[in-house]
C-alpha cells in the first residue's frame, strides 16, 4: 500500500444495533435500466428511467457467546423488515460515510457454507438482504 492511502473498514447497524462478527460487506451497485433501440445498421442503448436496487450480501464470523446466527434466523423466519446502516470508516475508525438501506427484508441466509477440509476457515454465515430504498449520507 502506498503512503497516505486510506484503508477502509465497515461496520453494520441493524435497527441501530451492531451485530457482532461482520467480516464482509458486498459491493453495492445501483444502476439505471436501459433499452436497446434498433436503427438502420446500428443499435442504440438509452436509459429507461428505472433504477434497480440489488440484493446486498453481508458475511459474519460466528463465535460462541454471540447471538449472530439466532438474530438472522429470526429475521428470516419472521419475515421482518429492518433498517440497515453500513458505516464506512478509515483505519482509525473515523467515519466518512453512511449508507442507509431502508426497510430491508432478509432474502436468504446461509445455514452452512461449503467447507474444504484440507484448508479450514473460521465458522461463518452469509446473509442476503433486499433494501426498499438506498440513501448515501456523507459524514463530512
Amino acid at each position: 500500500m502506498q503512503a497516505n492511502e486510506m484503508v477502509e473498514k465497515k461496520r453494520s447497524l441493524i435497527d441501530g444495533e451492531e451485530i457482532a462478527g461482520l467480516v464482509y460487506a458486498g459491493e453495492l451497485l445501483i444502476e439505471k435500466g436501459s433499452v436497446e433501440i434498433p436503427e438502420f445498421k446500428k443499435i442504440r442503448t438509452v436509459q429507461n428511467g428505472v433504477v434497480k436496487y440489488p440484493p446486498y450480501e453481508l458475511r459474519y464470523k460466528l463465535n460462541r457467546g454471540t447471538n449472530t446466527r439466532s438474530f438472522f434466523q429470526a429475521w428470516y423466519a419472521n419475515d421482518q423488515v429492518k433498517d440497515v446502516t453500513i458505516i464506512r470508516t478509515d483505519a482509525h475508525g473515523t467515519e466518512f460515510e453512511r449508507v442507509l438501506l431502508s426497510e430491508c427484508e432478509c432474502l436468504k441466509i446461509q445455514l452452512m457454507p461449503e467447507t474444504d477440509l484440507a484448508s479450514p476457515i473460521y465458522a461463518q454465515m452469509s446473509v442476503t438482504i433486499l433494501p426498499w430504498e438506498i440513501t448515501a449520507i456523507d459524514a463530512g
